[in-house]
């Protein structure tokens, strides 16, 4: 796909205005506001001849400080319940390598020792390490892996919030910079080059321990599931009865209402990031966790991104980048990659659908 302009066509939603990104096909009327976070919708798992195809099972585990839901067909329930233990196994490896708030993890060794040594890490997480810092590269550092003394000036990762000074941010930032982490591929090794910095995968690792989620059920012959780890959601396959997988968009400012719904098939993952998670008021103003790295603030020019992508990966990696470029960036950056679809929602309530999103997306309630 190529870069391409917006258009200025504006449609009434409820007395508001939402503009569409041009598309392939013609995007059926949006009736209302409209913000995302991802929340998959109530599925048929039977056939169109209305028999089983195949028992299903689901399962829930908490990791990554969030439920873990897995649904997947089976022949029975002890291979079920073997799959099961697997994947999420799986997962708790990965969270115990790759998260900073879990003592003895590579990235809080990692972080433990910024400014004295190199660090020995696992592959995975040289490997993840590596694909965080091109995504830093392709965004202009929109997307930082560094931003962790941000994170904790603001106090997101405790969740104890508080609105930090101009002067913590300013010495916050002193340390926030990904051109000065450096990876030895060779040696295995990670090393923070100033005291004080840290590195958080929060924006990325989630959708990695999903992608390999997922591909501990397709290695085991899984033609049909999803795995929703708190809005990072995997696919494969369609419904059991052959239809697409349908994601409900949902308002992130008013409960129960829904902004549309997404028709997808195949392998692909969907990540929602908004500013309606962790946030906190203070006098009057909202704050939210995805910090612009540049000012040290939250950004503020997207209220939801929607990002779907061949792997959660990638599109955990990107929902953050476009969330805090702005829509205009965010849409020509989204339109320039291959695979990859948006959806961008303003704090003012517009819309922007990609172009390859256009015949998969429909208005909700």
């Amino acid at each position: 796909m190529s870069a391409v302009a917006f258009h200025d066509k504006r449609q009434e939603l409820n007395g508001e205005t939402a503009r569409v990104a041009p598309k392939k096909r013609t995007l059926p009327p949006v009736i209302f506001a409209l913000a995302v976070v991802l929340l998959l919708v109530s599925v048929s798992f039977f056939t169109s001849r209305g028999r089983p195809a195949g028992q299903i099972f689901q399962y829930q585990h908490m990791l990554m400080d969030t439920a873990v839901e897995i649904r997947f067909e089976s022949g029975s329930s002890r291979e079920a319940n073997r799959l099961k233990e697997a994947v999420f196994g799986e997962m708790e490896r990965l969270e115990r390598l790759l998260s900073r708030s879990i003592a003895g993890s590579d990235i809080d060794l990692v972080n433990r020792q910024a400014g004295q040594q190199p660090v020995p890490v696992s592959l995975e997480t040289l490997a993840l390490l590596g694909e965080a810092l091109r995504y830093a590269r392709l965004s202009g550092g929109a997307f930082d892996p560094t931003v962790a003394p941000l994170l904790d000036r603001w106090g997101f990762l405790g969740q104890q919030y508080r609105l930090p000074s101009p002067p913590e941010i300013e010495a916050a930032l002193r340390l926030v910079d990904y051109n000065l982490v450096g990876l030895d591929t060779g040696r295995g090794t990670v090393f923070l080059a100033n005291a004080g910095m840290a590195v958080d995968l929060g924006g990325i690792a989630k959708g990695y321990i999903v992608d390999r989620g997922m591909e501990v059920l397709k290695e085991a012959g899984v033609r049909n599931a999803f795995i929703n780890a708190g809005g990072d959601i995997g696919l494969i396959g369609s419904r059991p009865n052959g239809t697409p997988w349908r994601i409900g968009i949902k308002h992130p400012r008013l409960d129960q209402k829904y902004a549309g719904i997404l028709s997808l098939s195949g392998s692909l993952a969907v990540v929602t990031s908004g500013d309606y998670e962790r946030v906190f008021e203070h006098e009057g103003r909202r704050y939210h966790h995805i910090l612009d790295p540049e000012t040290g603030y939250p950004a503020a020019s997207l209220a939801s991104v929607t990002v779907v992508a061949p792997t959660a990966t990638e599109a955990d990696a990107l929902s953050t980048t476009l969330f805090v470029i702005g829509p205009e960036r965010g849409m020509a950056l989204v339109e320039s990659l291959p695979h990859v679809e948006a959806v961008l929602i303003t704090p003012g309530m517009e819309l922007l659908v990609s172009s390859g999103l256009a015949d998969k997306f429909e208005p909700g309630n």
